[in-house]
């Protein structure tokens, strides 16, 4: 009976760790971008999303941090009508890549 509750204890502990997210990509907001950017990690994941179905269509997938914030504030707003986005996506993804362009990522690009 013990070593049954030891294999379910681990098989149960396996299955939580499987579900939390666990990512080596350099795009993926992080709380760390949060805290930086004061934004919910909630809007920064919007952003990500269209960054990466949007953006990626046209340019190279680089990482928001490679070009300084304040330059952010002038490309997305043309970038964004060129892609035909809304305002709201705009938004977001300025969120995005300026809360990405305030943190080092720890993993470099290799996409």
């Amino acid at each position: 009976m013990k070593t049954f509750a030891i294999i379910l204890s681990a098989t149960t502990l396996s299955a939580i760790t499987a579900c939390v997210p666990q990512s080596n990509d350099p795009f993926v907001p992080t709380q760390a971008m949060a805290q930086a950017s004061g934004e919910p990690i909630e809007d920064l994941g919007k952003g990500h999303a269209i960054f990466m179905r949007q953006c990626t269509q046209c340019h190279e997938k680089r990482i928001p941090n490679e070009i300084p914030s304040k330059e952010w504030r002038h490309i997305v707003p043309g970038m964004a009508w060129n892609a035909g986005l809304s305002k709201e996506e705009e938004r977001l993804v300025t969120e995005y890549v300026l809360a990405a362009s305030k943190v080092k990522p720890t993993v470099p690009a290799n996409n």
